[in-house]
């Protein structure tokens, strides 16, 4: 796992002795790859290049395996940030091809496979990665991020430079690109929490999108286009006759393929456990295959913060208990979330509006302490339709003929109240955000489910739909556009990339078993209604049951954030409401101060419930204060 960035001087301005850009971009980063840092400069007869690696030793933490690595040749030079899980057979194809190797690491399987194969190996990549492998004879370059996009690439180019880097605060340490804040992103982050998926929060620095590939053969024009992916083999029966008892037996023998797979390395490994299903089954497949015990962390918050948090603490110590796994428990205090504000803020490359970030950056500073990988449940709910609104939107689907006739009726439940505790509070916000979501057109409700509900414009859904092209819409036809939207937006964009950061932040290696590329494919395969055929993620549900979690399928589904809501009220907390109560703040240049303060005072005194909406707000306002004040 690595920070890796490269410079193409199109046009040879830079010195040959002047490193101090590709030094500052590595600087910049260096919690990315604490164990070795290291540059290279190759002058051509068109351009110069400067690669340079920040490693975190995860396998084979030889020297001999660090970046950037260069060919026996010394023609090709390789930067690459991941992990490949069928490396090992990789390996073994190579070896019988007549390679040698000098490594165990995955670094050396992928920069052979390039050189004999370039763009062509990439469907063969099964695992988490971005990658940038340069030509010095031929001063090409070919650059690529991985299908579900769980590590992250950025450039920028103009006439003379093509720079390329982990993270968008390493192009701008570079000194080489001015740094100017894309206004036109707060639209769409005040919808959806983040940046419109492709761009960044500055201008001219963009994101190589999941699943593409960048290459670049001359100077002035590059190629940007999606690579296929692998093969893989179908499934054993067609869907519609594989019996519910083969479909457990399918998912389970892939799931506990992924987990063997992801549960390899050279450092100690751990889990984040909600005691939820996705991270408890994780749990429960590593007690069932003899793994060795390995430490779970879980945050606990106060009990009286439950009705804006969540129950996890409780249900991570049985799962802990029942599965004989070590467990580390990191208590949320005042003094706790002060502290580590001004770090998290400095840590977020791009402001994400979902609670669950800063949470991320806590547990992962916790779990560093004792391990060098971390397992997550991220994807699941995408995968197997585990999400609140997958199960609403079915039902909206089928009394769409209705619901149209009973619109009226059905937004009362905007006047719920949720803004107090009390015990139907969190169903009464379901509720209330299905009320407010509703409308004639299936994928515009479906977008209303994903998009925060701000009281105030925040312009059209700008995430594409579809259009309502027949008088009644097909079932199969909205759930399969819900699922995608999830799995390729809201996933990549908040989950994946939140998760990237605040992991590596810590210089921890986070792993999403889930999104093992055999599981991706069987999984995408099943049709939407058979996945949410006996209610959200019941595919998952029941293979915990078989493994004797019953106490885990029964609870009700909660997000994997803090009770932001319920801080935001007390006066310990002042400081995170800050950033939303001066009215000199940059956010202010672009929403009103007095439609903020009209939210935060509603909240404060219980008359109405925004804490995502707030979050989002307050953490926007202080990342542009401290990027661009």
């Amino acid at each position: 796992m690595c920070g890796i960035h490269l410079i193409l001087d199109k046009r040879q301005k830079l010195s040959p002795s002047n490193s101090l850009p590709i030094e500052s971009m590595m600087l910049s980063c260096a919690y990315r790859g604490p164990d070795a840092q290291g540059f290279r400069q190759s002058t051509g007869n068109r351009q110069q290049a400067w690669l340079a690696a920040n490693r975190l030793k995860i396998m084979d933490p030889s020297p001999v395996a660090d970046q950037p690595m260069v060919s026996p040749c010394s023609r090709y030079l390789l930067l690459y940030n991941g992990e490949l899980y069928n490396f090992y057979e990789l390996r073994n194809q190579l070896l019988q091809e007549g390679e040698r190797f000098n490594t165990h690491a995955d670094t050396e399987v992928l920069l052979k496979l390039l050189i004999r194969k370039g763009k062509e190996a990439l469907p063969q990549l099964h695992g988490m990665f971005a990658f940038a492998f340069y030509d010095q004879q031929e001063e090409t370059l070919l650059a690529a991020r991985d299908r579900s996009g769980m590590k992250p690439l950025y450039f920028f180019e103009n006439s003379h430079y093509l720079i390329l880097s982990s993270e968008t605060r390493s192009i701008l340490a570079s000194g080489l690109v001015q740094k100017e804040l894309d206004e036109a992103q707060i639209d769409h982050y005040l919808q959806y929490k983040y940046a419109t998926p492709g761009r960044t929060f500055f201008k001219n620095i963009v994101a190589l999108l999941p699943g593409h590939i960048l290459e670049k053969k001359d100077l002035q024009e590059k190629t940007i286009v999606p690579f296929t992916v692998g093969k893989e083999p179908p499934l054993a029966l067609p869907q519609y006759h594989l019996s519910e008892s083969k479909l457990l037996d399918e998912t389970e023998n892939l799931l506990t393929d992924a987990v063997l797979r992801h549960l390899g390395a050279d450092v100690p490994c751990g889990l984040f456990l909600s005691g939820g299903v996705d991270s408890t089954l994780l749990l429960s497949i590593i007690q069932k295959q003899g793994a060795h015990p390995i430490p779970t962390f879980s945050i606990l918050n106060e009990a009286n913060e439950r009705s804006f948090g969540t129950e996890d603490y409780h249900y991570a110590r049985k799962a802990a208990e029942m599965y004989g796994q070590y467990h580390y428990e990191l208590t949320l205090q005042p003094s706790l979330i002060e502290e580590a504000w001004h770090t998290y803020l400095s840590k977020t490359d791009q402001p994400i509006g979902d609670s669950a970030s800063l949470m991320t950056f806590l547990l992962a500073r916790e779990a560093k302490k004792a391990v060098g990988v971390v397992l997550s449940g991220a994807g699941a709910d995408e995968l197997f339709a585990g999400y609140n609104r997958h199960q609403a939107f079915q039902w909206y689907l089928k009394n769409y003929a209705l619901i149209k006739n009973v619109s009226p009726a059905i937004k009362l439940g905007r006047h719920l109240p949720t803004g107090f505790r009390h015990p139907w509070r969190k169903s009464f916000r379901l509720l209330k955000k299905m009320s407010q979501s509703i409308t004639e057109d299936p994928a515009t409700t479906y977008q209303n489910f994903v998009r925060l509900s701000m009281p105030f414009p925040t312009g059209e859904p700008t995430a594409v739909t579809q259009p309502l092209t027949e008088p009644e819409p097909r079932e199969e036809t909205y759930l399969q556009y819900a699922l995608d939207q999830d799995l390729h937006h809201y996933l990549v964009y908040d989950i994946l990339t939140l998760s990237d950061q605040m992991s590596m932040a810590q210089s921890l290696e986070m792993r999403m078993p889930y999104l093992d590329n055999p599981l991706i494919h069987f999984a995408t395969q099943l049709s939407p209604r058979l996945r949410l055929r006996h209610g959200p993620k019941w595919i998952l549900r029941q293979l915990l049951e078989r493994n004797g979690g019953r106490l885990f399928t029964r609870r009700k589904k909660e997000g994997f954030g803090l009770p932001t809501g319920a801080w935001l009220r007390k006066e310990k907390f002042h400081f995170l409401r800050q950033p939303l109560e001066n009215p000199q703040a940059l956010l202010f240049q672009y929403i009103a101060f007095s439609q903020v303060q009209k939210m935060l005072h509603a909240h404060v005194r219980q008359k109405a419930d925004y804490s995502q909406e707030l979050w989002a707000l307050l953490l926007l306002s202080a990342w542009l204060s401290h990027h661009f004040e």
